[in-house]
């Protein structure tokens, strides 16, 4: 069965209530997991643009009729003024592109000033470290987190106030911790060398939950850290504060 396919039957299992409803998000949590472990390449459902002169992020997502927010996140674009001729935009399935016409003044001025959101008071960094592989595209595949390189025993700590709703092994993202948080918003910690936080504990915003290790399908220690709203995977740079 193919990944979107098996990911289809298995939601509907959830909302099904064949799994009790603590376990409804690590449900899709767990499939996400899965599916990212084997990800076709984003060749094969997006395609990516170059960036011509005279276009903006806000001009090409209306083009491809593609939220900009998502753009910008897909493409670690913070200040979508700094993108420039050349710039390569990854954009995910969506109809053919629409030709660039020439916007009324007043048009192209609202698409200018539309914002790219972000969110940086709801969570706090994990661990301390450097962050070696962002959210989007790395190695032409998906990667719906980010991956901070720490020493290994580096304790880990809740990046918000929830309920753990997951804490084991998970494949390839070995030792894992899923946490559900206020608003539907649920962060994933995996490749840790221990977990310390229990399925169905209560953590609060910055509780040691772990500690950073290398196990499952990981080169080196780092934690990789998800930030999901709801279903939605989202770019945890876009929430976490600047480091200084």
């Amino acid at each position: 069965m193919g990944g979107r396919k098996m990911h289809e039957a298995w939601a509907m299992k959830c909302k099904a209530g064949s799994l009790k409803r603590v376990l409804l998000a690590s449900c899709f949590l767990f499939l996400a997991s899965f599916l990212f472990s084997c990800a076709t390449s984003f060749d094969a459902k997006g395609k990516f643009h170059r960036v011509q002169s005279g276009e903006t992020i806000w001009r090409v997502a209306k083009a491809y009729r593609v939220s900009v927010q998502d753009l910008a996140e897909l493409n670690n674009i913070e200040d979508g003024t700094k993108i420039g001729p050349g710039t390569r935009l990854y954009l995910p399935d969506r109809p053919k592109k629409e030709s660039f016409k020439k916007l009324p003044r007043k048009e192209r001025e609202q698409l200018f000033n539309a914002p790219i959101q972000t969110d940086r008071t709801r969570f706090v960094w994990p661990v301390g470290g450097t962050v070696v592989s962002n959210f989007g595209i790395r190695n032409g595949r998906r990667h719906d987190g980010i991956d901070i390189a720490a020493r290994s025993g580096t304790v880990i700590r809740a990046a918000a106030a929830g309920k753990v709703v997951f804490s084991s092994r998970l494949g390839g993202y070995g030792n894992t911790i899923i946490i559900r948080h206020d608003d539907n918003f649920f962060t994933t910690y995996a490749h840790n060398r221990q977990n310390k936080a229990k399925k169905g504990a209560t953590v609060k915003k910055g509780q040691i939950i772990g500690f950073v290790g290398a196990t499952g399908n990981a080169t080196g220690a780092h934690i990789h850290f998800e930030i999901r709203h709801g279903q939605k995977a989202r770019n945890p740079l876009f929430f976490l504060p600047v480091k200084k």
